[in-house]
């Protein structure tokens, strides 16, 4: 079932736009049409169902029609993303996270439970993580994202719980908050940036405080100096009503107000996923 319409009013100028969104409604000339981000989402649907990134307007919209695109593009091993010759980009803890209940959700969580980061010697220890492609070093976001999936339908994998929490805490940047990998690259400390610390503080929620205070104090100190973009905006009004934070509305007002002119798909959901119902896909237990 599609989810209730999120109701974000924004201004945007031109009839043609706000009729084809809306048959039947004829604002009059030169009057701004109040549309919402899903909207917008929604409108940038390719013909064949999908978007580009599917997997997170999936979650944004949970509707039926991103779910079938979801089903007919899982891969053979149960994951998906993108595949550029022998790439493979790994969206899977997304989807899994979007799947309704079934045979299709249990061999995407299996896959999940079978990948593991190539991260070799270093700081994280003998963490491994989740890596965005076969073979790499396990990152701070798909990381995350797998967290949250096994959090939310495979409570009972503690060991792959454990270590994708080992390598968020190894990770954690100097005085909190979190960079996209390492914390340090040759000897000089890796400062956070509001998307990831975001997208961790959504993982680590109810499993370590300590973790999640020092990252909610980077992001509450850092989250409007990176406002000028709708996805870290986004992100960020997303993760501080998750923390109902006393900054929440003022995100929330500030994204509202927010020209969406071409903003991508990834930052249409986001911002769909922060003003509306679509964010209890990511309070997990």
């Amino acid at each position: 079932m599609a989810s209730p319409r999120t109701h974000v009013r924004i201004l945007r100028g031109g009839g043609d736009l706000a009729r084809s969104l809306h048959p039947g409604c004829h604002p009059p000339d030169n009057q701004g049409m109040p549309l919402a981000f899903e909207d917008r989402l929604r409108a940038s649907r390719n013909t064949d169902g999908g978007f580009g990134p599917i997997e997170l307007a999936a979650l944004a919209l949970d509707d039926d029609a991103s779910r079938r695109w979801l089903l007919a593009n899982q891969r053979g091993d149960g994951g998906f993303g993108p595949v550029v010759g022998s790439v493979v980009r790994d969206d899977t803890g997304v989807a899994a996270l979007a799947l309704a209940n079934g045979a299709e959700r249990e061999r995407a969580l299996d896959h999940l439970v079978a990948t593991f980061g190539s991260n070799g010697p270093g700081a994280e220890g003998d963490a491994l993580g989740w890596p965005w492609s076969d073979g790499t070093h396990g990152w701070v976001e798909p990381t995350s994202w797998a967290l949250l999936a096994l959090r939310a339908h495979r409570p009972n994998e503690a060991a792959r719980l454990a270590d994708g929490l080992a390598l968020l805490r190894s990770r954690e940047s100097v005085g909190g908050g979190w960079n996209f990998g390492d914390r340090t690259m040759l000897g000089v400390d890796l400062h956070p940036y509001v998307q990831t610390t975001a997208l961790a503080l959504f993982a680590v929620h109810g499993l370590d405080p300590g973790l999640a205070s020092r990252g909610l104090d980077v992001l509450l100190r850092r989250w409007e100096a990176e406002a000028a973009g709708l996805l870290s905006l986004a992100v960020a009004a997303a993760a501080l009503r998750r923390f109902e934070a006393p900054a929440a509305p003022v995100a929330a007002r500030r994204l509202e107000a927010f020209d969406p002119s071409g903003a991508d798909t990834v930052a249409l959901a986001w911002a769909t996923i922060a003003l509306g119902p679509g964010l209890r896909s990511l309070e997990v237990p």
